[in-house]
């Protein structure tokens, strides 16, 4: 039975998303929208649904090679995985699917739970990483109306996340004792016993990670692909819908798009999606309005289609048990 807790994160994310609805409606002409999406051709869309095939592929051949010291898992499992995952985190946007993968990494592969899971955000991390990174080095290069000071921020970010791992994976006699340090600081002691205990955890789970200098690029060289992926997508909906948009002011979009996802989000990302591609198409980069909104109104209703269709075949491919899933959701909500 679901708790309370779990309901009451449901209805505040859905409460944001109907406020951010209503809030991108003021900015927007819907009648022009509708036309602009009118003229669309069907066939225009099939690269949309290569790239975001492609997506979810390249994703998974990373995570396979993150967990390849640990264990050899199946390459078309992680395609699939990838699959059931995006389709919870998407309908149930409460990160549900990184549980899955968990659950699923535990039942099949004897993986330890808690270490999947920390893998699993450990992979994810890597995408967010990538994005400061990222960010750091296009903002400098794409004019945008963002100010010196937040891309400076989004520098310092980047840079400051860059050290963290490399003391946790290389360093980890002194990032032990530096989160020591840090737990003496919290004064309550269960807390800071907990504090303690979860980081040395983590720093245990990022071992993973202390590899080659070769092998450390080709799990960032995947993430920039997947990202490219991604970032074509866009720019083959503008495409669609009749712009032609330059395609590296649309990475750029896709990178600063991944940070509006620590966001909390109704279910379907319904005005999240909306009021974040103004923001981003319009507010920072200078698209028209109406133009930016036709495209993520097309962007969102395909993206509903491929990942309930994707999500539906790697859930019968897996054979993977979703009332687990859900009950360790609901578990941990």
């Amino acid at each position: 039975m679901p708790s309370k807790s779990f309901f009451l994160k449901i209805a505040i994310n859905t409460g944001i998303g109907i406020f951010l609805i209503l809030v991108w409606l003021r900015f927007v002409n819907l009648s022009e929208i509708l036309t602009t999406l009118s003229r669309v051709e069907i066939i225009k869309l099939l690269p949309l649904f290569l790239f975001m095939l492609a997506s979810p592929i390249i994703r998974a051949l990373r995570l396979k090679v993150i967990l390849s010291p640990i264990q050899k898992i199946s390459f078309k499992d992680l395609i699939f995985l990838n699959g059931v995952a995006t389709m919870l985190n998407f309908f149930i946007p409460i990160r549900g699917g990184e549980i899955a993968k968990g659950v699923y990494l535990h039942s099949n592969y004897k993986l330890p739970f808690g270490k999947s899971i920390v893998w699993i955000f450990l992979d994810r991390f890597i995408d967010f990483l990538v994005v400061f990174i990222l960010a750091s080095i296009l903002l400098f290069i794409i004019p945008t109306s963002l100010s010196i000071t937040f891309i400076g921020l989004i520098s310092l970010i980047g840079l400051i996340s860059l050290i963290l791992i490399f003391l946790m994976v290389y360093k980890v006699d002194f990032a032990r004792k530096l989160l020591e340090f840090l737990s003496h600081l919290l004064i309550v002691r269960p807390i800071s016993l907990y504090f303690y205990r979860i980081s040395n955890y983590f720093l245990d789970s990022f071992k993973i990670l202390k590899r080659s200098p070769r092998a450390l690029s080709v799990l960032f060289g995947l993430t920039i692909l997947a990202y490219g992926a991604d970032s074509a997508i866009w720019y083959y909906t503008f495409l669609a819908i009749g712009s032609l948009q330059d395609f590296l002011k649309m990475y750029l979009a896709q990178i600063l798009s991944a940070l509006t996802y620590l966001v909390p989000a109704a279910p379907g990302y319904v005005g999240s999606a909306e009021a974040s591609g103004l923001l981003i198409f319009s507010g920072v980069l200078g698209i028209n309005p109406n133009l930016a909104s036709a495209m993520t109104v097309l962007f969102h209703v395909v993206t509903i289609i491929f990942i309930l269709v994707f999500g539906i075949v790697s859930v019968y491919f897996l054979k993977i048990d979703l009332k687990l899933i859900f009950n360790k959701i609901l578990n941990r909500t």
